[in-house]
């Protein structure tokens, strides 16, 4: 152990352990599976010394049996074990097989997930408040992530302007301070999500119950949303999750407003290159097609 102990103070490289307390301190993200790996590389495990082999070892080791898919163990090991080891070492991150998270929703496609929600008895669950179609209608709008819209009060809400603060800081949003941000809600959006509260929680599940999450491994109304998107015959549909919302506003925003640096203010990411890995390729005429179907969100 002190030989250990003793080449790794000659490394010219971070430890895993010292690489992951710093990573976790600048960003705020992936603290608890961080500390999971730390625990099984060790506290001399250098970051140039953790190969691929031993990546795909821990992926196998950590695998949790309610882990139905190689996607989740890659999402709870390889992502953010590649990410600590690549801000450690300045490389480009190891490539994964594609996240369900990189879907997006075609126009179309959301506006027939949106008329399901209207009538959420098609789709065999019982909603009469509409309290599905008010987050499907607030993060397609907005791009809140769904740990920050479960947040979100009513004081948080200025109606009059159509602006909303998500406090990124805020126990259960799970995210870092950069993303405290002020977003648009756009008039299709306040449309589709009329009535609104006046005070407590905005968005509650269908029972009228705070929406659990910790804003990290989703929440318990995924069974319900992935009914309505059967329902609404979107392809896949059970690749698409709430953060698929995410991704199909910042596409969308993209492809009207065209403004790189609104859509990191907006989106409230720390950098360009995470900005524009929520965009997708886009038609050119998506942003005319947005509009015509009642979706503006120029500034």
């Amino acid at each position: 152990m002190h030989e250990a102990a003793w080449a790794r103070e000659l490394s010219p490289y971070p430890s895993f352990q010292d690489a992951g307390r710093l990573y976790v301190e600048r960003f705020g993200k992936h603290e608890k599976e961080v500390e999971e790996l730390t625990d099984y590389f060790g506290p001399f495990s250098g970051v140039d010394e953790i190969t691929s082999f031993m990546l795909d070892q821990a992926m196998v080791d950590l695998k949790r049996s309610t882990w139905t898919t190689d996607r989740t163990a890659q999402r709870q090991v390889l992502v953010p074990a590649n990410a600590v080891i690549n801000f450690a070492l300045g490389q480009r991150p190891r490539q994964w097989e594609p996240s369900r998270r990189e879907r997006t929703l075609t126009l179309e496609e959301a506006e027939s997930l949106i008329r399901v929600a209207q009538e959420p008895e098609t789709a065999g669950l019982r909603d009469p408040e509409r309290r599905l179609l008010k987050l499907i209608a607030f993060e397609l709008g907005t791009g809140a992530a769904p740990g920050e819209t479960h947040v979100i009060r009513a004081g948080d809400c200025n109606w009059s302007t159509q602006q909303v603060l998500v406090r990124g800081v805020q126990k259960g949003a799970g995210k870092t301070e950069y993303r405290r941000r002020l977003v648009r809600v756009p008039d299709r959006s306040l449309e589709l999500m009329h009535p609104l509260p006046d005070d407590g929680l905005v968005f509650l599940t269908p029972t009228g119950r705070p929406i659990l999450t910790d804003g990290k491994h989703g929440t318990h109304l995924i069974e319900q949303f992935h009914k309505l998107c059967a329902a609404a015959g979107l392809r896949a549909s059970e690749e698409v999750v709430f953060y698929t919302l995410r991704h199909t506003w910042a596409t969308w925003f993209s492809a009207q407003v065209g403004d790189l640096a609104l859509l990191i203010d907006r989106g409230g990411w720390s950098d360009p290159q995470m900005a524009m890995h929520y965009r997708k390729e886009a038609p050119d005429d998506l942003g005319d097609r947005l509009l015509a179907h009642g979706w503006d969100f120029r500034p």
